[in-house]
């Protein structure tokens, strides 16, 4: 056969191929029997073949007009119109959208041809208005969830065949929803630390910034910490005030509530209910007792750790160096009345002032500072008068007088416990004794000794007295010795002519008599 002739052979071929061809397309035009020809778009063949139509006209026997009105419109796409006239209850529980993504029926129900269903996850693997896009279970089948129009629409598959992680504890709470108290189950499982606040708000207002969230201290699904214990993984053991002692002590969970452990100095009085402490306005008794104190043997601060401006130490407040606590109860720190503060250690001098009123208050003498007394204020505050006075030699009032009874001392009854050497000179029997001559100090008593004619009257005294140039007593006697008469006493200023007058006699008296 020659070339020509293949060509005419294969050119016929082609052409019957053609008319086949579109003999069958008429056929297939033509549409349902209930659809007139004529009416029968060329694009049904290809329309035919989607999912929605397969399922609607071959698995459902859907008739076109069941959805078209071909009469009116032909076979113009219509919308979901048609959708309720089987599908009323899914209707009326639409998929969920919003204002910016709108969802109806043909948003995964596909009539298209040459398109696929779409899946969840194509639409949802971003975000979707509220809804954050999903991250956990994106390859799980949705329907075992999520019942697209069911009531409720959402039914959890049970967590537990995949994940063997359970919270038996933490679930068993009224009210709860297992797993999805703390997971949502599209979000990553790390978020679920978020959520604890929504039921444990108090705990986490309280809950100090250093101890980060609750996974510090809680593992996830075993929710009960793990006691003092946890306390040491990230604070080092520490001293504990009085923990050799108060078995209590020895854990930190005693004192430092796990959510709200700054609160401590205040769970003393939870335990020690007997004690009340209201000290310079504060009831912590970590004020005074350091509960971690770096040495293990402190049980009280000093007083004057804030005291300071009271006493250099806590036995310089007061005199003698008496300790705080001689005057101050430990935990009722608010000193007795001083009158009976004062005989806890003086009894002997407020006996004694009790004799004499008006040294009754010890802060007449000793001022109103109880930790800085004086020690004795001057007599002479009082007793102004008796004190300017007094002569040299008595300006120490202590010297004769007991200082809080205001009473002679034993040795001041007598002159002569001072005076020793004028126990025994001429007017040792004088009626009244050294107060007939002398005062301590005013403002009673003779301010000065008075002459000695008060008592010794010219015309009383003997002998020689009576001469004229003897009427000066000074020159041959003094208050409280014998009168001289001796050879030098009388020729020295008087009887000088005399000197050399009977030179072996030594007192001139033996023959000038001055006594009868």
């Amino acid at each position: 056969m020659t070339r020509k002739s293949l060509a005419w052979s294969a050119a016929l071929g082609a052409a019957l191929v053609v008319a086949v061809v579109a003999a069958l397309l008429v056929v297939r035009y033509r549409g349902p029997s209930d659809v007139p020809p004529a009416m029968v778009p060329a694009s049904w063949a290809e329309y035919r073949t989607s999912l929605g139509h397969t399922t609607h006209v071959d698995s459902a026997k859907v008739t076109c007009s069941g959805c078209h009105d071909f009469e009116r419109d032909g076979f113009k796409n219509p919308g979901v119109s048609p959708c309720g006239k089987c599908h009323a209850n899914e209707v009326a529980r639409p998929h969920g959208g919003d204002a910016t993504t709108k969802t109806d029926c043909l948003t995964c129900h596909v009539f298209a041809p040459k398109q696929q269903a779409p899946t969840c996850i194509s639409c949802h693997a971003k975000s979707e208005g509220p809804l954050a896009a999903i991250a956990m279970h994106a390859t799980t089948e949705c329907a075992e969830c999520h019942q697209i129009h069911g009531e409720p629409a959402i039914v959890p598959k049970t967590c537990t065949p995949c994940h063997s992680e359970s919270a038996p504890e933490h679930a068993s709470h009224a009210g709860s929803r297992g797993c999805l108290d703390c997971h949502n189950g599209h979000a990553p499982a790390t978020a679920a630390i978020s959520t604890c606040s929504s039921c444990h708000a108090k705990e986490k207002a309280s809950q100090p910034a250093a101890h980060g969230d609750c996974l510090g201290c809680h593992k996830p699904h075993e929710f009960v910490a793990g006691g003092a214990n946890s306390c040491l993984g990230c604070h080092e053991a520490k001293r504990t005030f009085l923990a050799s002692r108060a078995d209590a002590h020895e854990s930190c969970l005693t004192c430092h509530a796990p959510h709200a452990p700054q609160g401590a100095a205040a769970s003393c009085r939870g335990c020690h209910t007997d004690i009340e402490v209201s000290h310079g306005g504060k009831e912590a008794c970590t004020t005074c007792h350091d509960p971690h104190p770096k040495d293990p043997a402190t049980e009280v601060s000093t007083c004057t750790t804030c005291h300071a401006s009271i006493a250099t130490s806590d036995t310089t407040g007061h005199g003698g160096g008496i300790a705080c606590v001689k005057c101050h109860e430990p935990h009722d720190f608010a000193p007795p009345a001083k009158a009976t503060l004062c005989i806890t250690c003086h009894a002997r001098e407020t006996s004694l002032v009790a004799l004499n009123r008006g040294h009754g208050d010890c802060a007449s003498c000793h001022g109103s500072s109880t930790h800085k007394p004086t020690v004795a204020l001057a007599c002479g505050s009082c007793h102004a008068k008796e004190q300017s006075t007094a002569p040299k030699g008595h300006q120490a009032c202590q010297g004769c007088h007991e200082p809080h009874a205001g009473s002679l001392l034993a040795n001041a009854t007598t002159c002569t416990s001072c005076h020793a050497n004028k126990e025994h000179g001429p007017h040792e029997t004088v009626k009244g004794g050294c107060n007939t001559c002398h005062r301590p100090h005013g403002p009673n008593g003779p301010a000065t000794p008075p002459g000695c004619a008060t008592c010794h009257t010219k015309a009383d005294l003997p002998a020689l007295h009576g001469v004229p140039m003897h009427n000066n007593c000074a020159e041959c006697h003094t208050s409280h010795e014998a009168p001289k008469s001796d050879r030098a006493t009388c020729t020295t200023g008087c009887h000088a002519d005399r000197r050399n007058h009977q030179p072996g006699v030594q007192v001139c008296t033996g023959c000038h008599v001055f006594r009868k």
